[in-house]
């Protein structure tokens, strides 16, 4: 599998390139390009969260937790007192660092159930229903960010499928087939609870209309053509 560094640089290039060309043709302004980049980011590092490697692990929630929290003073409303603002920001920050990294480490099994693209999906949608919902995000940024952290999670998967080819030997290593898949099959139990939440969240996420159809016009493509030239 590819390393940390790996992952964190391709996603950051990737979602940066994919950020900046959304910003270009008119999609999103400045600082929403830049929450995407960060998510795509994010997205490219989260397939890692099942690690039970203590240091690397904690750095991942870590960043997670910084990320979270951030998001959530930068979108709050400006009634609130700045203690009020720093208090609310490092209790999310608490929360996802200790509670949700111990779930975590207790009930999943590294390459198991969140390498998947079931996940990916389930993590798009997440991030889809909490940024309409709890960052006030229009529909389709909303959607846009969901897209984002699911292209970077995607984009981990197929970095760890790559680095499981030994191109030199002409062999493929026991963990081929292990990261890029639908869903972990030999897990039921967890691949039911996927299945589940991503019905469940569906009723959640924003109106995906103008996403779809912004995404499926032609006019659309042809923008991003002239504007590349």
């Amino acid at each position: 599998m590819a390393n940390f560094n790996t992952h964190l640089g391709v996603a950051a290039v990737g979602s940066g390139m994919l950020a900046t060309l959304c910003l270009q043709v008119g999609f999103v302004d400045a600082n929403d390009a830049l929450l995407l980049a960060s998510v795509g980011v994010l997205g490219g590092i989260l397939p890692d969260i099942d690690l039970h490697y203590s240091h690397p692990s904690r750095i991942l929630f870590s960043l997670l937790g910084i990320v979270v929290a951030f998001l959530w003073v930068f979108s709050a409303e400006n009634d609130l007192s700045i203690i009020e603002l720093w208090g609310a920001g490092l209790g999310i920050y608490l929360f996802v660092r200790f509670p949700i990294w111990a779930l975590f480490q207790n009930f999943t099994v590294h390459r198991g159930s969140i390498h998947s693209i079931a996940v990916a999906l389930l993590f798009c949608f997440i991030a889809s229903s909490l940024s309409y919902h709890f960052f006030a995000k229009s529909p389709f940024i909303a959607w846009l960010i969901g897209l984002f952290v699911f292209l970077g999670f995607i984009l981990h998967l197929i970095l760890d499928e790559i680095y499981s080819v030994d191109f030199m030997g002409h062999r493929l290593k026991r963990s081929f087939g292990t990261a890029l898949k639908l869903f972990d099959f030999q897990e039921k139990i967890s691949s039911a609870v996927i299945i589940v939440s991503l019905v469940f969240l569906w009723f959640f996420t924003p109106d995906a209309r103008q996403f779809i159809d912004t995404l499926t016009s032609l006019e659309t493509y042809q923008l991003i053509q002239m504007r590349l030239l």
